[in-house]
């Protein structure tokens, strides 16, 4: 079944060059399209220059939006979420959507 679902994430420090290699390491080997946004910043985590420079810009004061598609999205989540325990404050769920496998969805 295929999901999508954003998060709010909130960090307390900034993300260390260790932390960000594992997210971009973890979602390039997987089967998951993940995002980043935040104010006029946008990243494909599996883009690695684009993850950098999100990475250099972002304001740690201000939330980060981050969207994960694919199936088992919560999977995603759990192993993002563990990479960023550190750094992290909080990480809110804004919505989930699921698409049945026999259900065509087109854009």
């Amino acid at each position: 079944m295929t999901q999508i679902s954003s998060y709010q994430v909130h960090f307390n420090q900034r993300i260390s060059m260790e932390e960000i290699m594992n997210i971009y390491r973890f979602v390039s080997k997987g089967t998951y399209d993940v995002y980043l946004y935040q104010d006029d910043l946008i990243a494909d985590v599996s883009n690695l220059p684009k993850l950098l420079s999100f990475f250099l810009y972002y304001q740690k004061k201000s939330p980060i939006l981050m969207i994960i598609d694919g199936e088992n999205v919560e999977y995603a989540y759990e192993k993002i979420i563990k990479v960023c325990e550190k750094p992290l404050e909080k990480c809110e769920v804004r919505s989930n959507h699921e698409a049945p496998a026999h259900v065509a969805i087109q854009v």
